[in-house]
């Protein structure tokens, strides 16, 4: 009970530096990953999946255990030392494990090939009469779309954001919310830079989730402070965060894990289809709870303290002092 009394009684607003120092140096870290691996430019720098660019992917699996090692001899073997390999604990729409490879933009002929190199090689598997291997290509201009499309739904969801935060509270709330937003798509960003994992529209779909569950809890938030800041006019706008947070912290936290536990188990435990999706929602759920608390809020109350009646506030708790 004594620790938690001291987290309710926490300074929060008094250490606002701390939160903006932490806060840079994971997406500093993250931005210079993704300078690194994209080679300068940080447009190349992520992993993306087949969606996002041209190539052919082939989802197979086998009657015998194969390695990762013995599939990647047989492709440099047929001419395709580049091709991306994965393990997938199911593959082709069927429960059975296998592997997703993905290489350059192959022709029905050149498809036709390499099947039968993997089938000589291994023997393809066969489930319900079907021979487990399932092929897709995507080109240049479809990939080039997914991507443009992507970056016009994320941004047409901060404005909407910043839209609705202004007309329901004012614009600080809305700068507030809005670091926060982007504060978490340039964690995610990173965190993807840094682990090389694969962009999917698995994923834009989980950013575009999260950036939903970050509002919700800005806005719960928000509202608790603009309800105190009617009851307690006499109290620095730094000491009225300080309560308002206390008093939304438990639900912030419980609404948090129980969100997170689900997911968690979709991550660990829901397949390799689910894992994409879960593990962008893991970040997001994350960071979003930090940031609501310890980006939106200092930047709120280090806009709101400019205001002339909290800056006779503020001058005269410094007088008494």
């Amino acid at each position: 009970m004594s620790f938690l009394r001291k987290i309710y009684s926490f300074d929060f607003m008094g250490h606002r530096p701390w939160y903006f120092v932490l806060s840079g140096i994971v997406i500093g870290a993250g931005l210079v990953s993704l300078f690194v691996r994209g080679g300068g430019n940080p447009v190349h720098g992520l992993n993306y999946g087949l969606e996002f660019k041209e190539g052919t992917r082939i989802e197979v699996a086998f009657d015998q255990p194969v390695s990762l090692a013995d599939v990647r001899a047989v492709l440099a073997e047929a001419g395709h030392e580049d091709a991306q390999i994965q393990e997938s604990s199911a593959v082709g729409g069927t429960s059975l494990p296998g592997f997703t490879i993905q290489v350059e933009t192959l022709s029905p002929g050149q498809q036709a090939r390499l099947r039968d190199e993997l089938d000589k090689a291994f023997t393809i598997a066969t489930e319900d009469g079907s021979r487990v291997y399932a092929v897709r290509t995507v080109g240049p201009t479809f990939g080039s779309e997914v991507v443009t499309s992507s970056y016009e739904a994320a941004l047409l969801a901060l404005l909407l954001i910043v839209a609705y935060v202004t007309i329901r509270f004012d614009w600080k709330f809305a700068v507030g919310a809005l670091s926060a937003e982007l504060h978490d798509l340039l964690v995610m960003i990173g965190v993807y830079s840094l682990s090389g994992r694969e962009v999917t529209t698995a994923t834009v779909a989980a950013v575009l989730t999260i950036l939903g569950y970050s509002l919700y809890d800005s806005v719960i938030i928000s509202d608790r402070i603009r309800e105190n800041s009617k009851k307690l006019a006499r109290m620095s706008y730094a000491a009225l965060v300080n309560r308002s947070l206390s008093e939304t912290l438990t639900r912030s936290l419980i609404t948090s894990f129980t969100t997170l536990l689900p997911v968690l188990c979709l991550l660990f435990f829901g397949g390799t289809t689910l894992t994409d999706f879960a593990f962008a929602l893991t970040v997001g759920i994350i960071s979003g709870a930090y940031s609501t608390i310890f980006i939106s809020s200092p930047i709120v109350t280090s806009l709101k303290e400019r205001e002339p009646q909290y800056r006779r506030l503020m001058a005269r708790a410094d007088q008494e002092a």
